[in-house]
């Protein structure tokens, strides 16, 4: 049976599970679209409810949500839109719980730090990178785009199931931790650093990537140990901050060997 009524309790919740702080309140986050859904089920996420809408289903999505065993709600398609954030749906959501992860529990020796990253598309494609390269942790500073909106888990790519997050660390608790850890703390500048090719990149690094309009904050900027700069011999002013991330974390591989 495909629910219809924009007032069923259970279509309420979907949409409000648009808004960060319902997000927040209920310790959840959607996925839309089946690969998306997809990669969170093969990376071990267990959602806790699929949102189907059958007659939206293509034959191979339509195959493959078959064989998925979780609590299920269909709706019809006029409800699906409604409760979805893609301009065209596929008919396939999940509902997936938020972790509860805390700096504490990130390990390893590769941090991505996000301070002031407001676009949703430079975070999804943050995520992205950090999953590909093997980061061990990203943490979102207070005041960024949060993680779990809908546009940031579709950028991500299924980057947010494969990479450990943690969401609104304040600097102040952030900075003692790298520093308890001997985390060398680079940021980046389009002029005047280290170029990043030349960086050693040996022991733990956290890499901080602020927003293009306004870097990182002055609190952090100062807890920084190295600057790194990617040279442009072609002229242009700087880089997206999302690709530059990606060649320096790219470079960070490659100067350790991996």
């Amino acid at each position: 049976m495909m629910l219809s009524s924009r007032q069923n309790p259970q279509v309420k919740e979907l949409i409000k599970l648009q808004t960060r702080k319902y997000r927040r309140r209920r310790g959840q986050f959607v996925a839309e679209g089946l690969r998306l859904v997809a990669d969170g089920l093969a990376a071990g996420w267990q959602p806790d409810q699929l949102v189907i809408s059958p007659p939206l289903l293509s034959q191979e999505a339509a195959g493959q949500v078959e064989q998925w065993d979780y609590p299920r709600l269909d709706l019809v398609p006029e409800l699906m839109d409604l409760v979805g954030d893609t301009e065209t749906s596929q008919g396939v959501m999940a509902v997936f719980p938020t972790p509860e992860s805390t700096l504490s529990q990130l390990q390893g020796d590769l941090v991505l730090v996000l301070d002031g990253i407001r676009d949703p598309g430079n975070a999804g494609t943050l995520l992205r990178t950090a999953a590909a390269v093997g980061v061990d942790g990203v943490v979102a500073l207070s005041g960024c785009v949060d993680l779990t909106a809908p546009k940031v888990v579709r950028a991500s790519m299924g980057g947010i199931f494969r990479a450990p997050w943690v969401l609104d660390v304040m600097a102040g608790e952030l900075i003692p931790w790298l520093q308890a850890r001997g985390f060398q703390v680079v940021r980046m500048e389009p002029r005047a650093g280290i170029p990043f090719h030349q960086y050693d990149y040996q022991g733990k690094l956290a890499l901080v990537v602020g927003s293009e309009a306004h870097g990182i904050s002055a609190e952090l900027a100062a807890a920084c140990t190295d600057i790194l700069t990617i040279p442009m011999p072609g002229g242009s002013e700087s880089l997206n901050a999302a690709m530059a991330a990606t060649l320096v974390l790219y470079q960070a591989l490659i100067a350790r060997g991996l």
